[in-house]
């Protein structure tokens, strides 16, 4: 499961890494899970977004005519591809995903519906996120910046009030583990986690692949953070 390749962002890694990688879970028969944010809509030029995604479509093509089943989970920034994705043939489209594996039931989302920016104004928050297409050209991953800067902003708040709340994060995934689940798998903060949130359960983040890159492995019931190339 990997998440935010944000294929057709000029700056990202994903489209030269990512045919290695299908490589991968072609041979050991994985089926494929894009957490959210497969696909960049609101910082890419049309031309690269065409360009790139044509070569990671052929990928998918490719593990799915091996019989692998390719699930995408829809993201922020890649929600206005969500009819196209649904008529491209093969790849199942998805708000979440409930998982049962071995003994484990694992919930999958991208995260963004825990994020407080976007929650508060989805206009607002689209609006900037476009309006800060210009800042990839000094650094790729702009997100993570902002991520940082929500994380800071949320520690300041707890140091104020006295309270020591977990991140907003770690608190969407206690609230879904007290429903049922053994682990719930994230995006979205571009921020590689592996963390026991006793004693619901695990929570993991994909993290992202515009610098590097990382993915959940689930084989029957085990959930493992990797970064590929390790």
């Amino acid at each position: 499961m990997v998440s935010d390749l944000h294929v057709g962002n000029p700056y990202s890694a994903a489209t030269r890494t990512l045919g290695e990688f299908f490589e991968y879970a072609e041979s050991g028969g994985y089926n494929l899970c894009i957490n959210g944010d497969g696909f960049e809509i609101l910082q890419a030029r049309f031309a690269s977004l065409a360009a790139e995604s044509a070569t990671v479509l052929r990928g998918i093509r490719r593990l799915i005519e091996r019989g692998a089943s390719v699930l995408y989970v829809v993201g922020n920034h890649d929600i206005a591809l969500e009819n196209f994705l649904t008529a491209w043939s093969g790849i199942q489209i998805t708000p979440f995903l409930n998982v049962t594996s071995g003994d484990k039931r694992i919930r999958v989302e991208h995260g963004h519906l825990y994020d407080p920016s976007f929650m508060r104004s989805p206009r607002l928050y689209e609006w900037l996120t476009r309006a800060a297409g210009p800042l990839l050209h000094f650094y790729p991953d702009v997100y993570r910046l902002w991520a940082h800067y929500e994380e800071l902003r949320h520690r300041l708040q707890q140091g104020l009030s006295g309270d020591r709340r977990p991140s907003v994060y770690h608190e969407a995934a206690q609230m879904l583990l007290r429903r049922g689940f053994d682990a719930v798998v994230f995006g979205h903060t571009h921020q590689s986690e592996d963390v026991a949130l006793a004693p619901e359960g695990r929570y993991l983040n994909c993290g992202t692949w515009v610098r590097g890159g990382s993915f959940v492995e689930i084989d029957h019931g085990q959930l493992t953070l990797r970064r590929w190339r390790d």
